[in-house]
């Protein structure tokens, strides 16, 4: 199975601006990315970004970056204008993994496991969540929910995708609720399906792209991750990356 990690980054964050640039313990933070998917077993991986300081950081470090337009509106866009560019140099791929340039926690243990997952299970779409253990997250509209079915065999599908606090409780009880982890897989014939959807009523409500695949009976599966992930939309979650980083394995 050959498979490709795209990690769309973009320099023109509104809550966040020049934040794939941003020092994590004296390295960018698109550079903890990169170094963690490389080390995964997918066949390639590349930085895709309309940034010429993004390419210039990548290829400081000896990493892979492909040149896209300022067109694309969201990350599976820019990962569209990737494959085409990559498909026209000859290269086809099996998987396609999007992973955002901002989960610098990401390890090459769990992409494996989506990797894996792909290979033993009939998906198209693959994702990860993770339990809510504060009531700050679960009522966070910046922390996305996701509502799983029951699990079988280590992973579930999802039901729906909310910045809301799902599913509703009368008081907060850890571990009821899960985050969604902004990384997906999709088979090749999913991601070419993708490219033909239209915006969804609910995707532009919740502001949540993976909201058009389900309103198109698009399946979308997952699987917890077993490493504590922390996205960086704000400072304060540089800083909190930090504390993971420095606190003791």
């Amino acid at each position: 199975m050959k498979s490709v990690i795209l990690i769309p980054c973009r320099l023109e964050s509104t809550r966040f601006p020049n934040k794939p640039l941003a020092k994590i313990l004296q390295k960018p933070m698109i550079q903890w990315v990169y170094e963690a998917a490389e080390k995964s077993d997918a066949t390639d991986v590349f930085v895709i970004t309309d940034s010429e300081d993004i390419i210039q950081t990548v290829e400081s470090f000896d990493g892979q970056a492909i040149r896209t337009t300022s067109e694309p509106q969201n990350g599976t866009e820019r990962c569209e204008e990737a494959i085409e560019i990559l498909n026209s140099g000859g290269e086809e791929y099996d998987v396609i993994i999007n992973i955002q340039g901002d989960e610098p926690l990401i390890k090459p243990q769990d992409i494996n496991r989506l990797l894996y997952l792909f290979e033993e299970e009939d998906i198209d779409i693959g994702t990860f969540i993770q339990p809510i253990s504060n009531e700050d997250d679960y009522l966070n509209p910046n922390v996305v929910k996701a509502v799983p079915t029951t699990f079988d065999e280590g992973f579930c599908d999802v039901c729906y995708f909310s910045r809301s606090p799902i599913p509703f409780m009368d008081s907060f009880k850890e571990n009821m609720a899960f985050k969604h982890i902004g990384i997906y897989g999709f088979t090749a014939t999913a991601f070419e399906e993708i490219k033909n959807l239209e915006p969804s009523i609910l995707e532009e409500n919740e502001r949540l792209e993976q909201l058009r695949w389900i309103q198109n009976h698009m399946v979308i599966s997952a699987i917890v991750s077993e490493n504590k992930l922390h996205g960086v939309d704000t400072q304060a979650d540089l800083l909190a990356v930090e504390n993971i980083l420095k606190s003791p394995k």
